[in-house]
């Protein structure tokens, strides 16, 4: 398993700083750390799980929080499961999000599991991509390679309808209103394995998330 360290307080995300490292890193982190404190999470996956998370500060107020690749701070579940939904809901357009919600519920066994966090999810994965494509300027990129020239496009256009955009949030959206959205995160979920067993879905969604990171320094939710 790999981790991620997150050089800031969860609190302020204006500037951080995000590195894949090995578990070896941790003595390190331990060697050096003037003090070690912990944070826990709550986690619900097939059972409900507590996560703790070492925080280590070193000599001038410097800190290094790090939390394994699954786990999103302040979100009861982990990232296959939200990495799942959207994929499902992306690469289906005859189901709506109540549908896609209801098939995360079934694949991971979650007592809930909404359609409202699906909305939510959709939106979050649809702002990474976005920022992806701007750090890039404009060069064609999703988080694991190029995309369509018109999903470029597209994605710079949708700044001349911001107004429209915000008016539509007010409404929950129908699944024909969303085809467009949909078939524009497609791609960011290549070959995403939403018919496999969980076990598979948890191995594509530590690839996913650790491609992702090395490639944008970015968190994905």
């Amino acid at each position: 398993m790999y981790i991620i360290t997150r050089f800031y307080e969860l609190e302020n995300q204006k500037d951080y700083e995000i590195t894949i490292e090995p578990p070896a890193c941790m003595a390190v982190f331990l060697a050096a750390a003037e003090s070690v404190s912990y944070a826990r999470y709550q986690i619900e996956y097939v059972e409900h799980h507590e996560i703790v998370c070492p925080r280590y500060t070193f000599a001038g107020g410097a800190h290094v929080t790090v939390i394994p690749w699954f786990l999103i701070p302040g979100r009861p579940y982990p990232i296959q499961v939200y990495l799942y939904a959207c994929a499902l809901y992306s690469a289906n357009p005859e189901i709506g999000q109540r549908g896609a919600a209801k098939a995360t519920r079934e694949k991971f066994r979650l007592g809930k599991f909404s359609h409202s966090t699906v909305c939510r999810s959709f939106k979050s994965f649809e702002e990474a991509r976005k920022q992806a494509l701007e750090k890039k300027f404009g060069e064609e990129f999703t988080a694991f390679g190029p995309v369509p020239k018109n999903l470029v496009g597209a994605a710079a256009k949708a700044r001349v309808k911001e107004g429209e955009a915000k008016v539509s949030e007010r409404r929950f959206p129908t699944a024909a209103g969303t085809l467009a959205r949909r078939e524009a995160m497609r791609p960011f979920f290549p070959k995403f394995p939403c018919g496999a067993a969980r076990a598979a879905v948890e191995s594509a969604s530590s690839v996913f998330a650790k491609g992702w990171h090395e490639k944008t320094r970015r968190l994905l939710l």
